[in-house]
């Protein structure tokens, strides 16, 4: 049964991806996790994410073939090109691309997704889209070529030395700065060499790239929190992005040239709904047909210095401006921690509205990932982190709940009536527990099907409180999340550690033997004395008496 049940279930996987490649043509390409950031890195690809099994998707999907053939010549005479992507096949693709239903249409530019597609799924509504969107991106790639004829980035495509002397001068002038931070000896920085110089060739005139070597320059490395080799960052008006994929051409080739481009994504009513239900932090511009283009300007401009740092909308439409009560325009707001917050001041100011943005970017309740995951719980102290699961409803409840308390806690605090738990305050976040199953399962025994779940966490100390005072599982309900902040400073819940038994045991056995190599390496001279004592004590004791016996037999005999 179970065989028949496997071959079946191959069978209908070959079925649909059969069915998809008789649809598919050159028209609209196929794209997978090998080859999706190359395609998409430059020009406009207007993308379909789909699933096979998706009744929506099977329906949309000879007009989505004909769209793309029908357009087909727009690939060479506006760079603007269709593919699509088979969900159940390249789920990590999806998922990295935020697709929550199917089919999920959005449109890239550059390398990054300037808009996700919520209108009409006839062939007039989507004809009528990428006609608009297709116009719009070559005004603006005519734009940027002409900035670029005139622009004295990276003149001659080859890597720049950086040192202690002219870093700063260097990378005060604004412009992007894709800056690698190795060391001579490094193996991976060997390996990366030949490739980042033919990356400073393709972004010849475009991004400047350069090398600090940073045992040499310790001083500009330390500033930047290098902390292992090599690190590469992304530098644009006083802001640094970390790069964290692969160390290949093409990822870093779309990863630096969307420092060069808007990321300001348009906004829909559907749009608004879902970044305030959601935990990141979204800035929305609104603007009508009266505002000045200079302050559009102005806020593409905000979007590439925060390149991947922020999430920046745009809409003109009245009734999302009504929906955030918004009546003087152009407007900048930040939705962030259940709350609206309203820039005061002029939006044509940049670097007001960059600071604005830099000190509103933070939210008050983060979610954990592979940028800030050590800096939030390696950081000494106590978090509060709720354990969530996106595909439970709950957890939406879950989270509010979180963010209230985390309000309160902050209020608190201000007023000087908390007691700080080993000095610090207490900090809160949110990680997604289906992504860390073996985190949450064996450091804090939690089982993904009992998520959402609250627990405090001291990574420092290696340790948490698994439950209430009770000792049941702390409820995510404000009343329930408050008492536990507070037997948490009234030192009334039980610690338990993150690590077993063994681990720990073994840890203390290395750490002493650590301890006596370190000793060694410091004192070698002391250290053979000491060793030389303890050699000599040990033969006396050993082969002492042997000797005195055959020394006395000797004078005897004489």
């Amino acid at each position: 049964m179970f065989i028949r049940t496997a071959l079946s279930a191959v069978l209908a996987i070959a079925v649909c991806a059969s069915f998809n490649g008789v649809l598919a043509s050159e028209a609209s390409k196929s794209l997978t996790g090998n080859d999706f950031a190359s395609n998409v890195a430059s020009g406009t690809t207007f993308v379909k994410f789909y699933s096979p099994q998706c009744g929506h998707c099977i329906a949309l999907a000879p007009t989505w073939e004909q769209l793309a053939v029908n357009h087909q010549d727009w690939a060479n005479t506006k760079d603007f090109k269709f593919a699509e992507v088979n969900c159940l096949l390249e789920g990590d693709l999806c998922y990295d691309n935020n697709v929550r239903s199917y089919p999920d249409m959005q449109l890239f530019n550059q390398g990054k997704s300037v808009h996700v597609y919520n209108g009409g799924r006839s062939i007039e509504d989507l004809t009528a889209f990428v006609t608009n969107k297709a116009q719009e991106y070559e005004v603006k790639a005519s734009s940027n070529n002409k900035v670029a004829q005139k622009s004295t980035i990276n003149p001659t495509g080859k890597v720049i030395v950086l040192d202690n002397k002219n870093y700063e001068s260097s990378l005060k002038n604004g412009e992007p700065w894709l800056v690698e931070y190795y060391a001579p000896w490094c193996g991976h920085c060997k390996a990366l060499a030949p490739t980042y110089e033919e990356l400073a060739l393709e972004l010849k005139g475009k991004v400047n790239v350069a090398k600090v070597d940073c045992p040499a320059n310790e001083a500009v490395c330390r500033s930047q929190k290098v902390r292992g080799y090599p690190t590469i960052k992304l530098h644009q008006n006083g802001q640094a992005t970390d790069f964290n994929g692969q160390r290949q051409l093409r990822t870093l080739e779309t990863f630096a040239l969307g420092a060069t481009t808007s990321s300001v994504k348009t906004l829909t009513s559907q749009g608004l709904e879902d970044i305030r239900r959601g935990s990141d932090v979204s800035f929305v511009y609104v603007y009508d047909a009266n505002t000045n283009a200079d302050v559009t300007e102005s806020i593409d401009k905000q979007s590439q210095t925060f390149y991947e740092q922020v999430s920046i909308y745009s809409t003109n439409d009245a009734t999302i401006a009504r929906q955030l009560s918004v009546t003087t325009l152009p407007a900048l707001i930040v939705l962030k921690d259940n709350r609206q917050y309203n820039y005061q001041g002029s939006i044509a100011n940049q670097l007001a509205v960059q600071s604005w943005i830099e000190q509103s970017k933070e939210p008050l309740v983060p979610s954990l990932n592979k940028r800030n995951t050590a800096t939030i719980l390696n950081a000494p102290g106590w978090v509060l982190l709720g354990l969530l699961d996106p595909a439970k409803p709950i957890s939406t409840v879950a989270y509010r709940g979180l963010v209230e308390s985390a309000h309160k806690y902050k209020k608190s605090l201000a007023a000087g009536d908390r007691t700080m738990l080993d000095g610090k305050p207490l900090r809160f976040a949110t990680l997604d527990g289906t992504k860390w199953t073996r985190y949450i399962t064996e450091a804090l025994g939690v089982e993904p099907l009992n998520l959402p779940v609250i627990v405090a966490v001291n990574s420092d100390q290696e340790m948490f409180y698994p439950n209430a005072a009770d000792e049941r599982r702390v409820a995510f309900d404000e009343e329930a999340l408050w008492e536990y902040i507070l037997d948490m400073e009234k030192g009334h819940l039980k610690e338990r550690s993150t690590i077993s038994s063994t681990q720990r045991t073994f840890r203390q056995i290395s750490n002493r033997v650590s301890s006596v190599f370190a000793l060694v390496a410091s004192h070698p001279f002391v250290t053979m004395i000491l060793f030389s004592a303890v050699a000599y004590g040990l033969f006396k004791m050993l082969c002492g008496n042997g000797a005195e016996d055959r020394l006395g037999g000797l004078s005897k005999a004489d």
